[in-house]
C-alpha cells in the first residue's frame, strides 16, 4: 500500500511540474532565426519579381525533369557503355547546375 501512494505521489509531482513548465511563458521555446540564405534580403531570390522568378523556377524544374528523364534511362539501359554514356550526361548536368547555384549564391568565389 506504502508503494501505490508514493506512485500517486510521484505521479502527481510529475503532472504538476509538467503543468507548470507549460504556463510559464519563459520556458518557451525561442523563436526560429532566419539564418536561411533565402531570408535574407541580400539574396536573388528576394529580389526577383513574380514573373523572374516563375521564369527561374520553371528553368528549374526543366532542369529536375531531364535529370529523372536520365535517370530512368539509365536504369532501363542494360548496355553497361551506353549506361556510363548516360551517367556521363548526367554528371555534367549535375555540374552545370551545381556551378550555376554557386554563381548565384558565392558570385565572388566563382571569380
Amino acid at each position: 500500500m506504502k508503494i501505490l501512494a508514493k506512485l500517486i505521489a510521484i505521479l502527481a509531482l510529475v503532472s504538476l511540474s509538467q503543468v507548470a513548465l507549460a504556463a510559464d511563458p519563459a520556458a518557451k521555446k525561442p523563436e526560429m532565426k532566419m539564418d536561411h540564405p533565402m531570408a535574407k534580403m541580400d539574396h536573388p531570390m528576394a529580389k526577383m519579381d513574380e514573373s523572374k522568378m516563375m521564369e527561374h523556377l520553371k528553368m528549374r524544374q526543366e532542369q529536375i525533369l531531364k535529370m529523372h528523364d536520365l535517370s530512368s534511362k539509365i536504369l532501363a539501359e542494360t548496355d553497361p557503355a551506353k549506361q556510363q554514356a548516360l551517367k556521363d550526361q548526367q554528371l555534367e548536368l549535375i555540374k552545370a547546375e551545381h556551378m550555376q547555384m554557386m554563381n548565384m549564391h558565392h558570385p565572388k568565389m566563382m571569380k
